[in-house]
């Protein structure tokens, strides 16, 4: 009998390194760019790591040199005089996948590499990757040869090498045209240039230092000035002011853009870890509300995700994120004490960016909201104005922009101020300021407040129209619109036509009224009494109304028109067009209102019959 009969039998992973490697492209690095980062970082990480184990070492560098060989050929050299490797952490760390070469955990916290990924990130480059070392530790030193296929090979160096690491790579057609000099001189600048630890190129172009940038923040003094000539260069943009960002673990800058920005876009911003730079997408560190600033910072506490494109969401991202919040917002609240031109400038630039913090953010509303500016039938006035305006008469809002658009010319000569909140935000911002000022009148415009806007008729116009306002509003009625008399510039418009809300007998006008005719459902039915009291005065039963103008020529000359039927006529035909001046759809019942009515025109004018 088998004795391992009905036993569990183990197997080891098989590893494709070469699917690692794509799975790598496609998933986890954004670019193959970050092969450049990986390496850079590793010296970085391997003269740390000599610092501590040689407290005396302070002469740490890295040299980094690119000798094209042909048209398609080039190699590249990086090397550093950090801790280097045994031969045993050679087998160790390079060769296996995942493991780390940051070597015991109370040190793990001084380097930023501590997935033991880094290393392949070059496979996206290159089919083989050779390194030298030479440990601290140990005389001899090493060669490793590793290859995309996951074999490798481990042999004694036979040439002389001080303690260090020197990686090699060699780019061989389409990367070696994509990865230039021009190209990785940008690259390694914008990855290292917060280094500390010397980092020297060599090329074709002879040799140049990669990290001798002008840094402010680890100047003795620097004036605003310096500053924002730093943003610039390093944006290529114009800035209002610099917001300086100090904090636990975190160093910088937020520049405020001059550019008008939007909430929906993503800043470009320059975020470093240990001095390398680790993202540019700020959205899981600067606040959402600070998206018109462009920031440099430097953080020492983080933690960076495996690829290091950004930062594990815990406690000390949320405490980094509140310390550049509170900066940004003091700076703010200090403007608005010791420069407010300045920030009044802010936020016209960024009028609508603002507005759409404002109304998720109390504190940013109370701040910005004087300062921001409304489409009035004023003009553009501030929400200071407004306020103002609100203490000592009503100001009311239109929340639909085609609402602003009817009623913004007849309110030309008035004194009452109507806002266009039509756009974005407006509505919830006039809203909310009921709730942050008491005693204040601002109230939503409606059908009922054209009545209070436009101005009534003097007497005598009254009278000497009051006969054809009420046949008006018998013709009118029949189409559920009340008729009205206001007078109201320009002269030149004859009516002005205001939708309701009624549904009152909606389905009982399903039928055309070419030809003035109602449904069966009002056979019989007597407008003459509808809509008015026993003196024959319009008592506004329709919340739609066709307000006519008494300043108007049209309509002075149609109320001492005898023919009854041209009249009427006359009053659908205005009542259709007062519809299309206000962009309001026509129905069928409208669009045969029309035709008929032209057609009737034309043959009026032609001396035809009505």
């Amino acid at each position: 009998m088998d004795k391992n009969k009905g036993k569990a039998t183990d197997y080891s992973f098989q590893v494709d390194l070469k699917g690692l490697i794509r799975l790598l492209s496609e998933n986890l690095y954004s670019s193959s760019d970050v092969f450049l980062r990986e390496l850079l970082q590793n010296c970085v990480d391997a003269i740390e790591a000599r610092r501590i184990a040689e407290p005396e070492f302070r002469a740490g560098k890295i040299q980094i040199s690119y000798l094209p060989k042909t048209a398609k050929e080039a190699r590249m050299v990086f090397s550093d005089n950090g801790i280097g490797l045994t031969q045993e952490e050679i087998h160790t760390f390079l060769s296996v996948i995942g493991q780390s070469s940051k070597r015991g955990e109370m040190k793990r916290g001084s380097f930023i590499g501590q997935f033991g990924i880094g290393l392949l990130s070059c496979f996206l480059v290159t089919d083989e990757i050779l390194v030298r070392s030479r440990s601290i530790h140990e005389e001899q030193g090493w060669r490793w040869l590793g290859r995309s296929d996951g074999t490798y090979q481990v042999m004694p160096e036979t040439e002389a090498m001080e303690p260090g690491c020197e990686v090699t790579l060699l780019l061989k057609g389409r990367n070696a045209s994509c990865y230039g000099e021009e190209r990785v001189v940008e690259r390694l600048k914008e990855y290292g240039f917060l280094l500390q630890i010397p980092v020297e190129f060599s090329g074709q172009g002879g040799r140049q230092k990669i990290n001798d940038a002008f840094i402010p923040w680890r100047q003795t003094f620097c004036s605003n000035e310096e500053i924002l000539a730093f943003g610039e260069l390093l944006f290529e943009e114009k800035f209002f002011g610099v917001v300086p960002i100090s904090g636990e673990g975190l160093q910088g800058y937020a520049f405020i853009s001059s550019r008008q920005t939007s909430a929906a876009t993503t800043g470009k911003h320059k975020i470093f870890l240990k001095d390398m730079l680790i993202t540019e997408d700020g959205k899981d560190l600067i606040p959402k509300w600070a998206f018109f600033t462009r920031c440099i910072l430097n953080a020492q506490n983080l933690t960076p995700i495996a690829s290091r494109e950004g930062f594990v969401l815990d406690h000390a991202l949320a405490r980094a994120r509140n310390t550049i919040e509170k900066c940004i917002f003091d700076y703010f609240v200090a403007l608005s004490q010791y420069d407010v031109d300045r920030l009044k400038q802010i936020t016209i630039v960024h009028n609508v960016a603002v507005k759409s913090l404002a109304v998720e953010n109390e504190k940013i509303y109370h701040l910005f909201f004087p300062f921001l500016t409304f489409s009035t039938n004023k003009g553009s006035l501030t929400g200071f104005q407004l306020v103002e305006a609100a203490k000592k008469s009503t100001v009311y809002y239109c929340t639909e922009v085609d609402d602003y658009r009817r009623i913004r010319p007849f309110l030309s000569n008035g004194r009452r101020i109507l806002v266009n909140a039509g756009y974005i935000y407006d509505t919830k911002l006039l809203q909310l300021l009921k709730r942050y000022h008491r005693g204040i009148r601002i109230e939503l415009f409606d059908e009922n407040v054209y009545g209070e806007l436009l101005e009534d008729p003097d007497e005598g116009m009254k009278e000497n129209l009051s006969a054809f306002i009420k046949e008006a509003g018998f013709t009118l009625a029949a189409l559920r619109c009340g008729a009205v008399l206001k007078q109201f510039d320009p002269p030149e418009v004859p009516v002005l036509y205001v939708g309701g809300s009624d549904d009152f007998l909606d389905n009982a006008f399903d039928q055309d009224f070419a030809d003035g005719g109602y449904s069966g459902f009002l056979e019989g039915f007597d407008f003459g009494t509808w809509g008015r009291d026993n003196q024959g005065e319009d008592k506004h039963q329709f919340s739609t109304r066709l307000y006519f103008n008494g300043r108007s020529p049209m309509i002075r000359r149609l109320a001492q028109t005898a023919d009854r039927k041209a009249v009427e006529n006359m009053v659908r035909v205005l009542y259709v067009h007062a519809m299309l001046a206000g962009h309001y759809t026509l129905g069928e019942r409208e669009m045969e209102i029309l035709n008929t009515g032209l057609i009737k025109l034309l043959e009026y004018g032609l001396g035809g019959k009505q």
